[in-house]
């Protein structure tokens, strides 16, 4: 006998289909990740805050646009610019990131916004809030020495300007000082926008106010002091925004992506997966299963198993019937009652019987009862008492009754008077 599995082959093959779905969207997520959805001040964000805006814009315009998961510097080529925007340093600063801020010309964007995700459009944002002042202040203490960052509450007049064109900014303008960084946009207040050229000929370009390159200073009439921004730090044709800082990096083995959000979720759900797969392709588990016993023979096992036939056909109340009246029939031609006694006169017959030898039930009674059981107005309790009954009946009309003290009563081969003779 074969043994089964502790799934049906339809819901193995469900399952065995779930798990190549699941290992079809995991590649999706890796391979069209930057589709997905997110509110934060990155080139893949179209939310306020965002920067798949100036991305769009330079791309129209011939340059090369990069956005880099990962080892951004050798995709700069010659001439082109570092962008990180408003970047999620860690503390301590990892040795990457300060490799970052040395590359050849690095355009750095200080953060100052903190979006709430819109409950309607999880690509928007519902409102900003200025971010605490100490988190523009740790990134720009990372890349320059002794700079400040500052907030001003009323317009900016811009005092120094190289870029030409003036930008469009909304109260607080953040703005920073720093002894070591040249203005090229800046106020009495402080610098809009600040370099710092070291002496291996490496530049720093630092924007303290993000709201000229995101996708809501665009719209705001910053678009032209933004292409002029990039003229001015920029050589070549490459802009290469890094999205590492952002999260947004690839793993060298793809295997590690999966410790890592979004795909940690993906990694339980393959996980689960294989071990249903694993307990489902498995026959059992220990000892091997006694199989039931074949069918026995005998006269007992075939009655029993066509008992248990009638009982599940419900046939019971008509079996008792017939077991009763041909209980009667027999009780009746072993006393050699009178063959021209019909039905009704055969059990008055033995009535009369009985009554002499002092039986305790009545054959005609219990033939009534039978009766009413078949026909189904009878209490299901009969069903159970009524073949005792009759059995019990049928031995003391042939038998006699049994007392106490083992003698038994009553003529079981003699003629009771009234009666008919014996044959």
């Amino acid at each position: 006998m074969t043994e089964a599995g502790p799934f049906t082959p339809r819901l193995l093959a469900a399952w065995i289909a779930a798990a190549a779905l699941t290992f079809v969207i995991s590649l999706a997520f890796m391979l069209h990740g930057e589709d997905a959805a997110t509110i934060g001040p990155s080139t893949f964000s179209r939310s306020a805050i965002g920067y798949a805006g100036i991305a769009d814009v330079l791309q129209h315009r011939g340059l090369t646009v990069i956005k880099s998961r990962g080892g951004s510097l050798r995709r700069l080529g010659a001439g082109g610019v570092l962008v990180v925007a408003e970047p999620e340093f860690h503390q301590p600063v990892t040795q990457t990131e300060r490799a970052l801020l040395g590359a050849p010309a690095v355009l750095l964007v200080l953060p100052k916004w903190q979006g709430l995700p819109d409950r309607d459009n999880t690509s928007w944002i519902a409102e900003a809030d200025p971010l605490p002042l100490f988190v523009p202040q740790a990134v720009l203490s990372i890349a320059v020495a002794q700079g400040q960052v500052v907030r001003a509450e009323k317009p900016v007049t811009w005092s120094h300007n190289d870029i030409g064109l003036a930008p469009h900014l909304t109260t607080p303008v953040q703005l920073m000082t720093s002894p070591h960084l040249r203005p090229v946009v800046g106020s009495d207040a402080g610098m809009l926008v600040g370099e710092l050229r070291r002496a291996n000929g490496r530049r720093l370009w630092v924007l303290a106010d993000p709201d000229v390159l995101d996708n809501h200073g665009l719209g705001d009439g910053n678009a032209a002091f933004a292409l002029a921004l990039f003229d001015t730090v920029r050589g070549g044709r490459n802009i290469v925004f890094d999205e590492a800082v952002h999260g947004f990096a690839t793993a060298a083995n793809p295997a590690a992506l999966l410790l890592h959000p979004p795909f940690t979720q993906v990694a339980a759900l393959g996980v689960v997966a294989l071990a249903l797969t694993l307990w489902a392709g498995a026959i059992r588990f220990g000892a091997p299963e006694v199989p039931p016993p074949p069918l026995k023979a005998g006269k007992r096992d075939l009655v029993r198993n066509v008992a248990a036939l009638f009982r599940f056909a419900g046939y019971q109340p008509v079996l008792v019937r017939r077991y009763v009246e041909e209980t009667i029939r027999t009780v009746a031609r072993h006393l050699h009652a009178p063959r021209n006694l019909d039905d009704v006169g055969t059990l008055a017959w033995l009535h009369r019987i009985g009554t002499a030898r002092h039986v305790t039930a009545d054959c005609a009674a219990l033939n009534t009862r039978a009766a009413s059981l078949a026909a189904g107005r009878a209490r299901s309790p009969d069903l159970a008492r009524l073949p005792g009954e009759i059995w019990q009946w049928k031995q003391e009309m042939l038998h006699g009754l049994a007392d106490s003290a083992g003698t038994r009563r009553g003529h079981p081969g003699g003629n009771p008077q009234g009666g008919g003779g014996t044959r």
